[in-house]
């Protein structure tokens, strides 16, 4: 009598079956690659939840892996946005200034408000006609899209007479 795992000639051996039983079923029992990153609109939302708490550290997360894994999409021109105001928050316009420009690059016009509003703070430290010429030309392009009639993020519509006041005291002092 033969051990049940020997092959026996003119047999298949069972420990042959075996092994191929378990080199066929290891690409059904492997774990599923994770995905990249969760949908862009979820890593959208929750920053600007975030954002919105005031909790800039998990915000700057959520759009730091939506810009990484979305670049080139309405929703990461949206979170360089997003970036922007927590550079300037934390006093950084150079670099909100480099966010804002990202954004609008991607399609996200809201941010000419920002940008324009970011390059009057370093007027403020530096009298420059160069500089001063760019704020005007980004609060008008914001204007020119405030009347172009496009879809507006709820943040603006909520609050679009105290921005309109607002681009109206920058375009005056930019005279």
């Amino acid at each position: 009598m033969t051990h049940p795992f020997v092959s026996r000639p003119g047999c298949a051996s069972p420990l042959g079956y075996l092994l191929t039983a378990c080199l066929l079923a290891a690409p059904l029992l492997a774990p599923a690659p994770a995905l990249a990153a969760e949908p862009a609109q979820v890593l959208l939302h929750h920053g600007e939840r975030f954002l919105r708490m005031g909790n800039t550290g998990f915000a700057k997360a959520n759009y730091d892996k939506l810009v990484a894994n979305y670049e080139g999409t309405p929703e990461a021109a949206e979170a360089h946005g997003d970036l922007g105001v927590i550079a300037a928050r934390e006093g950084n316009d150079t670099l909100a200034v480099a966010e804002y420009e990202k954004a609008i690059a991607g399609g996200f016009e809201l941010a000419h408000f920002n940008l324009g509003q970011a390059l009057l703070r370093k007027l403020d430290s530096a009298s420059d006609p160069a500089l001063k010429a760019r704020a005007r030309t980004e609060f008008q392009a914001f204007e020119a899209y405030l009347k172009s009639g496009k879809p507006r993020p709820a943040i603006l519509t909520y609050s679009l007479q105290e921005v309109e006041a607002e681009l109206a005291e920058a375009l005056k002092r930019l005279q």
